[in-house]
């Protein structure tokens, strides 16, 4: 999804059977500082813009806000601003290893 003003980023897993534990991930938002809980599996940072929903999807393709599952994780959706600040970059790097996973650019609806 191209745009002049926001970047969207996702995290998956390989392929959707494969799931991370939710509580483990928002314990590690939360911990992590910077990022607040505002709804179920939604978070969003304090000072810069970026916004965090942890997503169970039946498809890589189509999902909504509705896919949120307290038990099991398989893709997170972050918007940021379209060059992301510092401080930003720097997490995208810390929930890398945390998940074992790249966060990836969305690009034009199709997910690489």
């Amino acid at each position: 999804m191209e745009s002049a003003f926001y970047g969207y980023y996702f995290i998956s897993t390989d392929c959707l059977s494969n799931k991370w534990k939710t509580y483990e991930i928002e314990r590690f938002l939360l911990a992590y500082g910077g990022f607040e809980q505002e709804g179920n599996g939604s978070f969003k940072h304090k000072s810069v813009f970026c916004t965090i929903h942890l997503m169970n999807v039946k498809s890589y393709t189509s999902w909504n806000s509705n896919d949120y599952n307290n038990v099991e994780t398989n893709y997170i959706n972050i918007l940021t601003s379209k060059k992301p600040p510092k401080e930003i970059k720097n997490f995208f790097g810390k929930l890398e290893i945390f998940l074992g996973w790249h966060i990836r650019e969305e690009i034009d609806d199709i997910i690489y």
